[in-house]
């Protein structure tokens, strides 16, 4: 089934996408709050990793269960009832708990939770793209929903580094159900195209059969595997350099407090909207032929970081050099995945989009929780090293390049 819209901004894509930007800006004020508090709490890297990668786990188990979900079930639908499970969620876990919620244990659980709502989510979403947005529309329908998520992600930290420096937990949770439960109503007013399709097979036997129809399409498509190989390589080093490092780094070898951290966060994410002018202006020119230089650079946007950690700066100059970094390196991987989806996208059947995506969203999830748990331990225990650690990520990222650059020409 193809997408019959003539113009991109539809109504129901509007729906979906600034659907999107109330969602992800609840979602990402909780993932930035709540692994931020284990670090202050334990003042460990190791556990700041393991809590970020194990709370990854979700995500691969419930990606691909999303996708199938996205292929049978009216896809809307699915989107109402797991943000409307969210915000029942964290209402539930307000009355049961008060303001007592600084436990460890309970904020792995919430996270864990949360990540498993949102493994099913992405997916879902992804594959209403291209329902809902003109074939050759695609770059600038991924466009438009990279714009909204970087306004979210741009404010979440912010607005998540201020309120928990100053008031805590609680209110951020607070916050959070108030956007979830928006979006759960919005999500009702969308129209997706929606085709069923017929079976007589069990659960167990749909989500095996499902699951190998899209891994055979992948297969069978050697420039998917390769794909595949480049997002599991960036996800995994690039979460551990940008997403432990980088908070590890302000908080611990800078000295400097949670609402820097949120602030810096916000201008990194600013990256985003430089990036996303970017692929408007370049449209769909914009290919996979690309993506081979955009790897390159974005080992070379980590050349700072290294170089901040290992001579004497003052404190607020490597601020500005990590904020820097962390901003040219969002430009950077968002032209790639802007890239790689619009292509998957375009080259998958409509009746296999949902699991297909969801399959290149459940390995760089299995990848970051890798990375995740790597990066932490290396962090602890080769502090004095740290610049080591980027320059070899760095070195990894120029290889990957090299070695993928004649497959992805000929794509």
């Amino acid at each position: 089934m193809q997408s019959t819209a003539k113009r991109l901004w539809n109504r129901d894509f509007s729906l979906l996408v600034f659907g999107q930007l109330i969602s992800i800006f609840g979602n990402q004020v909780l993932n930035f709050a709540l692994p931020l508090y284990i670090l202050y709490m334990s003042g460990s890297p190791a556990l700041f990793g393991l809590v970020l990668g194990v709370s990854f786990l979700p995500l691969i188990i419930t990606s691909p269960i999303g996708g199938i979900m996205a292929d049978r079930l009216k896809k809307q639908r699915i989107m109402f009832w797991l943000d409307a499970t969210i915000t029942v969620m964290i209402v539930v876990y307000m009355l049961l708990s008060g303001l007592v919620t600084e436990i460890v244990p309970i904020v792995i659980v919430k996270l864990l939770a949360l990540n498993a709502i949102q493994g099913m989510y992405m997916p879902t979403v992804q594959s209403s793209i291209p329902f809902l947005a003109p074939p050759d529309k695609l770059v600038q329908a991924n466009s438009a929903t990279s714009v909204v998520n970087t306004l979210s992600n741009i404010a979440a930290p912010a607005a998540a580094g201020f309120f928990f420096g100053r008031f805590g937990i609680f209110p951020i949770l607070v916050v959070c159900a108030v956007c979830f439960a928006i979006t759960a109503v919005m999500d009702l007013l969308i129209r997706i195209p929606y085709k069923k399709q017929p079976t007589d097979e069990t659960v167990m036997q749909i989500v095996k059969s499902d699951t190998s129809q899209a891994i055979r399409f992948v297969r069978a498509h050697p420039i998917l595997i390769k794909i595949s190989i480049m997002m599991l390589i960036i996800s995994a080093f690039t979460t551990g350099v940008i997403m432990v490092g980088i908070p590890v780094f302000i908080i611990q070898h800078l000295g400097m407090s949670a609402e820097y951290m949120g602030i810096g966060r916000a201008i990194s994410w600013g990256g985003a909207l430089l990036g996303t002018a970017i692929t408007g202006y370049l449209g769909e020119r914009l290919t996979i032929k690309r993506v081979p230089l955009f790897t390159v650079l974005l080992g070379l946007s980590m050349i700072p970081i290294g170089v901040a950690l290992l001579v004497d700066m003052h404190y607020f100059a490597a601020f500005a050099v990590f904020v820097a970094s962390d901003f040219i390196f969002t430009v950077i991987i968002l032209l790639i995945m802007i890239a790689t989806m619009a292509y998957i996208q375009k080259m998958t059947p409509g009746d296999l989009i949902g699991k297909v995506m969801a399959l290149f969203s459940a390995l760089p999830f299995f990848a970051a929780g890798l990375g995740y748990l790597l990066f932490g331990v290396l962090f602890e225990e080769f502090y004095s090293l740290s610049w080591l650690i980027v320059f070899v990520t760095v070195f990894i990222f120029g290889v990957t390049a090299l070695l993928l650059r004649r497959a992805f020409a000929k794509a």
